[in-house]
């Protein structure tokens, strides 16, 4: 009965492009107590046997999949009939992806597949994109093609350009390979707690030598112990002796200079004052309809609320369910924008840190309104968990509608934070520190 009415979700999944993140998301494990990891040979679909004996692209992914051969595969071990000897000195008459014949490029990605088209290229010795060359393994060699993937590894000098070497000759052609930029997005809790461990979230952290072996971690000048990392994480231990404000810096074997994080940064303003809620102007939900939900300040003390944030700080949390487009409202009031953040938007985020309940996470269709922005924590479709944890949420201040379009540092701006989803939601969502932040 589990897969009843389920049939079709899979293929949803997969269609949208979040099947592995939805999926991996909801964890658990097998009959024999492995965890459930599904990864992109997920995605595949079996190869129909007609294809492989008509697309030489595929024959080539085949024989990639099958072999144990540690030499380049001819493909005369599987159609002797259309191929040729090489003799002569390569030539290349065209560069296209392997999905897609049609079109010449002059360049691609990482991983891509190209098909290099031309004659002389069976007998290869040596592929290179910039000065990586491709494993043997990976390439498929034929009398008028080369079929292979671009190796993901930065170049040590980018030339831009294809080297092709076979036994009886060689050949340079003109092609960009784009190069990723290293993408850190930050500390995953800009408020952990020294002695504890977080993470640092990014992108192409293993490209740039950001791994346990060769990453160096400091805060001020404190050695930052590196637990694990991987393309889009690092793992780190917070120093026990840590202090706020101090300077993260991640260096990898592959950057010219030292990334650096503010540990614990409190920004150049607070919005809201926990120790006077609402404060003077404002007003939540329950002020305005007796039989709403109250007592959303709260300071972890009590039974199955979460920990602070900081020791002895408070937060708001709600703890209710809201039907679909309903509106109960957390805040509204007025907040005080400082003159540098209002002079530049576009510099400054606002940020905030967020914990849910391990049974409540926030889904696809959940609204939070903050000023009049639509905040969806959860868009792309993949619920947000914290499983009691706190995060660290950063909204650009010039997001549209969050903030007014132009602001009088000098007078109060409105804002309000409420909880409007589009289907009905059960909530346990804490949410507090909120602040503005120099990027």
């Amino acid at each position: 009965m589990e897969l009843a009415l389920e049939g079709d979700r899979r293929w949803d999944l997969i269609r949208w492009g979040i099947y592995l993140q939805a999926m991996n998301a909801l964890g658990g494990m097998d009959e024999a107590n492995n965890v459930k990891q599904r990864s992109s040979k997920h995605l595949l679909f079996p190869i129909p046997t007609l294809e492989i004996l008509t697309n030489q692209a595929i024959i080539a992914a085949s024989i990639f999949a099958l072999t144990s051969c540690t030499d380049i595969v001819e493909v005369d071990d599987l159609k002797a009939k259309e191929n040729k000897p090489s003799t002569g000195a390569p030539t290349v008459d065209k560069v296209v992806l392997a999905t897609d014949a049609e079109f010449p490029i002059e360049g691609a990605n990482f991983e891509q597949v190209v098909r290099i088209e031309g004659t002389n290229l069976g007998d290869i010795t040596s592929l290179k994109f910039n000065d990586i060359e491709v494993d043997s393994k990976e390439v498929y060699s034929t009398y008028d093609m080369l079929l292979a993937p671009i190796p993901r590894a930065l170049p040590k000098e980018v030339t831009n350009t294809i080297y092709i070497t076979t036994k009886h000759g060689e050949l340079s052609i003109p092609f960009v390979v784009s190069i990723p930029d290293l993408t850190i997005n930050g500390l995953k809790n800009e408020f952990t707690q020294p002695g504890d461990t977080t993470v640092i979230t990014g992108d192409n952290f293993d490209l740039y030598g950001i791994t346990i072996e060769e990453a160096i971690v400091n805060l001020g000048n404190l050695p930052v112990n590196v637990i694990d990392a991987t393309r889009t994480e690092l793992t780190i231990e917070i120093p026990a002796n840590a202090t706020p404000k101090s300077t993260l810096t991640i260096k990898g074997a592959n950057m010219d200079e030292a990334y650096k994080l503010t540990y614990m940064d409190p920004g150049v303003s607070q919005l809201f004052d926990f120790n006077n809620w609402p404060g003077s102007g404002a007003f939540t939900h329950s002020s305005q309809f007796p039989d709403a939900p109250k007592n959303f300040l709260c300071d972890g003390t009590l039974e199955g609320q979460p920990e602070p944030l900081v020791e002895g700080g408070k937060y708001i949390r709600f703890n209710n369910s809201v039907k679909a487009w309903g509106w109960m409202v957390m805040w509204a009031g007025y907040i005080t924008v400082p003159a540098e953040v209002a002079a530049d938007l576009s510099s400054y985020d606002l940020r905030f840190e967020i914990c849910t309940g391990a049974k409540f996470p926030i889904l696809a269709q959940a609204r939070i309104i903050l000023g009049d922005y639509g905040w969806y924590p959860s868009k792309g479709g993949i619920p947000v968990n914290t499983y009691g944890g706190w995060q660290t949420v950063r909204i650009s201040a010039d997001t549209e509608s969050l903030l007014p379009s132009s602001i009088d540092p000098s007078t109060n701006t409105a804002f309000k934070i409420i909880f409007s989803p589009e289907s009905a939601q059960d909530f346990d969502l804490s949410m507090c520190n909120f602040r503005f932040v120099h990027k």
